[in-house]
């Protein structure tokens, strides 16, 4: 299902124009995330994308439905007022459209921003793990080294006291 989902994802953002290398860098940090946290943000950018579609929908069918009363009306003999009258409605919901359309492009970036973040956090566990591993090495090394010097004193001291 997640699979499904990650899929529509990389579909769709090929589609508003992701080139393929974002593509497989989005898929990398996707593949690095825990399954439920992929899945809460893959259902949270479905749903705002769905929305602000939705909304976006209704503001071009509104445009729609004036331009097509602009074109009624155009043969009727008061006509100016009423086509400056839609005119304004008209500019009014393309201006409408303009902020809509900037806010979903707005949310589709603050996501990808979110999820550059959940990559940087994934750096840095794997550095963390990376130190943690040099960390036991070098305690090992140090463990090893003070029983070396332990034989070594305990061998002057036995040559100290074989010579008196």
């Amino acid at each position: 299902m997640v699979g499904q989902r990650f899929l529509l994802i990389v579909v769709n953002s090929e589609e508003a124009g992701v080139s393929e290398e974002g593509g497989e860098g989005l898929a990398t940090r996707l593949a690095g995330m825990a399954p439920e946290r992929l899945a809460e943000e893959v259902i949270s950018v479905w749903e705002e994308v769905i929305r602000l579609e939705g909304e976006l929908a209704t503001e071009r069918q509104g445009r729609r439905a004036l331009e097509m009363d602009l074109e009624s009306l155009d043969h009727e003999g008061s006509m100016r007022a009423r086509v400056a009258e839609l005119e304004e409605d008209l500019r009014v919901s393309e201006r409408r459209v303009a902020r809509l359309e900037a806010q979903l492009a707005n949310e589709k970036q603050r996501r990808a921003d979110d999820e550059d973040g959940a990559g940087r956090v994934v750096e840095l566990q794997e550095e963390n793990a990376r130190l943690l591993r040099s960390e036991e090495e070098q305690v090992t090394l140090i463990l090893d080294l003070e029983s070396q010097l332990e034989r070594l004193v305990s061998e002057i001291e036995r040559l100290k006291s074989s010579s008196q």
